[in-house]
């Protein structure tokens, strides 16, 4: 496998869990079953990168709906005496204050590291394959200080794949690979170009079952950085077998 720059400095350090290594187990050409008269929306629509745009991370694109859910509960208790005329009020609706406090303090804080970088915005340089090969490009709009380098991770996860005492279950890593990865300054900006093999056998974009996100972690003026975008991952066998029936 090969990655980009710092070469050899830096190999790419690649991780598959012990679920990805069952003997006989192959998920690699599982397709959604399509429902009659239901259209499915495009991956743009989905709110996949592509090649043809760029697309901010996932950390900046519910910034607005977790503003508005912050100050729906930061004002309950006046929402729900208007909508009662005041006929109906209860102590208890100041927890619902206090949550929604809660929530826009954590995205203020939030919305301060992306603010400070500004946003970081993915294209694609084509679409990831499963035995081919994944890249592309992330731009910052501002430069980063004291940053030389950072960690790009392409993930593959597993939907509910460890359940815990309680009955809570939660996503873990199937398979990964990451590299580290020089940044490089133009002008006002910085760009990390990145480029990962990524093998055959591996299960693509699956809903419930198994979804792909790129990570990027670095730190910039002593201050940690983490970004991340889920990515649309296919097989080039059901790539051609598409093409070939249209």
């Amino acid at each position: 496998m090969s990655g980009t720059d710092l070469g050899d400095e830096s190999p790419q350090i690649v991780t598959v869990s012990e679920r990805g290594q069952r003997p006989g187990y192959s998920v690699s050409f599982k397709m959604s079953i399509p429902i009659p008269g239901l259209k499915q929306k495009s991956r743009k629509e989905q709110g996949y990168p592509g090649a043809d745009r760029w697309t901010r991370s996932a950390q900046a694109a519910g910034s607005k709906s977790r503003y508005l859910f912050g100050l729906f509960f930061l004002l309950l208790p006046l929402i729900v005496y208007a909508v009662t005329l005041g006929n109906y009020f209860h102590s208890y609706l100041f927890w619902g204050s206090f949550f929604g406090f809660i929530i826009l303090f954590s995205q203020l804080n939030t919305s301060r590291k992306l603010f400070k970088h500004g946003p970081a915005l993915l294209k694609l340089g084509a679409n990831p394959e499963v035995g081919g090969e994944a890249s592309g490009i992330i731009r910052f709009l501002k430069p980063m200080r004291g940053c030389p380098s950072v960690e790009i991770k392409l993930v593959c996860y597993e939907v509910d794949a460890i359940r815990d005492n309680d009955g809570r279950s939660r996503d873990a890593e199937y398979w990964s690979v990451k590299q580290e990865i020089r940044v490089q300054p133009q002008g006002r900006e910085t760009i990390v170009v990145f480029k990962f093999d990524v093998p055959a056998g591996l299960p693509v974009n699956e809903p419930l079952c198994y979804y792909w996100r790129l990570e990027l972690r670095g730190t910039s003026s002593k201050k940690s950085m983490f970004r991340s975008w889920r990515v649309p991952v296919d097989t080039i066998i059901s790539d051609n077998a598409r093409l070939g029936e249209s």
